[in-house]
């Protein structure tokens, strides 16, 4: 039966900047690098994780305030969009550049698109994954020449273009474009 060794933690000791400075100091008049090179990773940490606080604290209060300035714009545009007097438009876009000291308000007609909706870039036109057709279909010959089959030729590219065209080439061949 093993026994089970316990072991007194030590007590975690924070230092200040200034004292692993001293410290830094002190090592490098003794030329020891390493002491050096341990004490400055231990002040970039600090000074990392100081910094990352910091950052936290500033992304923390612009939430805060968009929400508060959301807050304020939507109450003032309320009773507009209440009265219907919007329905002409599909949505607002409002710009206030503080450094050029500019504005810019445009109504718009079009579809805005909730975050993570698409409206950028295609997305798949055939709603089949190509690992299906390839299941599917993938031993139909591709190219008469070699006698390549789909997914002879799709497993011989890893590039995502030449990839691409395969699955465009076998979505004919199946009628499906």
């Amino acid at each position: 039966m093993a026994q089970e060794q316990t072991r007194a933690e030590a007590p975690v000791v924070v230092k200040t900047q200034k004292q692993l400075i001293a410290e830094m100091q002190k090592a490098t008049a003794a030329n020891d690098w390493k002491g050096v090179s341990k004490v400055a990773a231990e002040i970039a940490r600090m000074v990392a994780a100081e910094e990352r606080a910091a950052l936290e604290v500033k992304q923390k209060a612009v939430v805060e305030l968009t929400t508060k300035v959301k807050a304020i714009i939507d109450k003032a545009l309320k009773p507009m969009y209440d009265s219907k007097e919007l329905d002409m438009a599909d949505g607002i876009w409002y710009v206030w550049d503080f450094g050029e000291k500019l504005s810019s308000c445009r109504l718009t007609k079009g579809i805005i698109r909730a975050k993570g909706t698409g409206g950028g870039g295609g997305g798949k036109k055939f709603g089949v994954k190509t690992e299906d057709l390839l299941a599917e279909h993938g031993s139909k010959v591709m190219d008469k020449e070699t006698g390549q089959t789909f997914q002879q030729a799709y497993d011989a590219n890893s590039d995502g273009n030449k990839r691409y065209l395969i699955r465009v080439k076998l979505l004919k061949a199946v009628g499906i474009s």
